[in-house]
């Protein structure tokens, strides 16, 4: 491991510095040839993809810079995942922080009223977190630290700005070789000034997110920063117990309990951990009742007997919870669900990573405590001394007010108000772009067809 003594403050690492080799990651090639985006993006290669398209590496000669173009294919097949994409872009536009991931552009349509896919132009990152964890390279406790503290600082800003990022994972963390952090993908995400107040049926979408259909209530904004919950939030090994236990509100604790797993993960990089037992830190293979066992989808008692559901993984690790805590929960069926999980005491940080000095044991278990209201701001993980070396308060910034997404306030968003709103958001940076309430109605006089509601995507 590299000697720290001495560091100074801010002080910039690179992940080959004291590791021996540098990641090198190996990723799908292919030029976009049939993607519409102006001469000034010179496309290169495809460097990614996911639920909502590909993302391809380009050249943008206007800036001389290298960027990140993610095209979104087909994008009024399911409006629920129309919403999110149109949330994302609006969520980009109004975020300036040195640890999230910049929106350039949004490629202005050819055809106002019938265009089908999107470009939107976006900050280049060397890798992820989930492909650096998957490298075959051993990191300093220094790096690490430096990783977890350039992500707080965007946590930190991201909810001075009143936004519940609600997906933070491994692959939502953007790095570079100066272990320099960027969020990105905020199609979950939600501006709490914008919460609403009732009940919403919430469809099924193709795109990969799992669980039952179900009436989720959705609430208001609390002198507490509550906001309810909503369906197929995060990934279930990143996913806050709360949601798990469908908790009718929630609070921005929900995204240090990720940052805790996100943390836990980057320690099993340290020097002494063989690749192979490398990994997410509660890895349940099936989450009741949002994702359970096919063959059980109804059974409680089944996942609480077993020990890989997603509760059953972390009560291993932290034990269950005191009869007090169990109280506090909001509904009297997740109560009977937890108290019918065996009593244990649990194995604890220490002996999970006997190899992690005590200040990122103590760390770890500020962020991953059960009840939302023991876990630590981001303010205290700031402020902890295992950060000490790294920290730089002038980086901490935080937003002049809360933003709001004017569409979340629509009544009922068919096709023709989103592409309403991504025009309107495409008009951020081409400003020439005509009003387009008259494309609209364009498009209505076209009669294209329209989708239920979806205003609790």
């Amino acid at each position: 491991m590299a000697e720290c003594e001495g560091v100074t403050v801010a002080r910039h690492v690179s992940f080959s510095e004291g590791v021996g080799t540098s990641p090198t990651l190996t990723l799908p090639t292919g030029p976009g040839h049939s993607w519409q985006v102006p001469p000034r993006y010179d496309v290169r290669q495809i460097i990614g993809t996911g639920a909502y398209g590909s993302v391809c590496e380009a050249f943008d000669h206007e800036h001389n810079r290298l960027v990140a173009i993610k095209r979104v294919d087909d994008m009024f097949e399911d409006l629920t995942d129309c919403k999110r994409v149109l949330r994302e872009c609006a969520i980009l536009s109004k975020l300036h922080s040195e640890n999230v991931v910049a929106l350039y552009d949004i490629v202005a349509p050819r055809d106002m009223n019938t265009f089908e896919e999107l470009y939107m132009v976006m900050e280049i990152c060397d890798t992820d977190l989930k492909k650096l964890c998957r490298t075959d390279v051993s990191l300093t406790a220094l790096h690490i630290n430096t990783l977890l503290y350039n992500l707080l600082v965007g946590l930190n800003y991201l909810h001075s700005a009143g936004i519940y990022h609600r997906d933070l994972k491994p692959a939502n963390v953007l790095v570079n070789q100066d272990c320099s952090v960027k969020i990105c993908d905020f199609g979950l995400s939600r501006a709490i000034h914008d919460a609403k107040l009732d009940l919403e049926d919430l469809p099924n979408t193709p795109r990969g997110y799992d669980g039952a259909q179900q009436l989720v209530p959705v609430g208001r904004h609390t002198q507490r920063l509550t906001r309810a919950l909503t369906r197929h939030v995060v990934t279930r090994w990143y996913r806050a117990p709360e949601l798990i236990l469908l908790q009718e509100h929630y609070s921005e604790a929900i995204d240090i309990w990720s940052v805790g797993c996100i943390y836990a993960e980057l320690l099993g990089m340290l020097e002494g951990t063989r690749v192979q037992d490398r990994g997410p830190l509660f890895p349940g293979s099936s989450c009741f009742p949002l994702s359970p066992a096919r063959r059980h989808r109804t059974d409680h008692r089944f996942h609480t007997r077993g020990s890989h559901d997603q509760l059953n993984v972390i009560f291993d690790l932290l034990g269950t919870p005191t009869a007090e805590q169990v109280g506090q929960l909001e509904r009297d069926d997740a109560k009977r669900y937890v108290r019918c999980s065996a009593e244990r005491a649990g194995r604890g940080f220490a002996s999970k990573f006997p190899h992690v000095n005590n200040g990122a044991i103590e760390l770890l278990e500020m962020t991953l405590r059960f009840c939302p209201q023991e876990r630590a701001t981001v303010a205290a993980l700031l402020d902890h001394p295992e950060l000490r070396e790294v920290r730089d308060p002038a980086r901490e910034t935080k937003a002049s007010h809360f933003i709001s997404l004017n569409f979340e306030k629509e009544p009922d968003l068919d096709q023709w108000l989103l592409r309403k709103h991504f025009l309107d958001e495409a008009r951020r940076y081409h400003p020439e772009l005509p009003e387009v309430d008259a494309h609209v109605a364009c498009a209505r006089d076209h009669g294209y067809a329209t989708n239920p509601a979806i205003a609790g995507a």
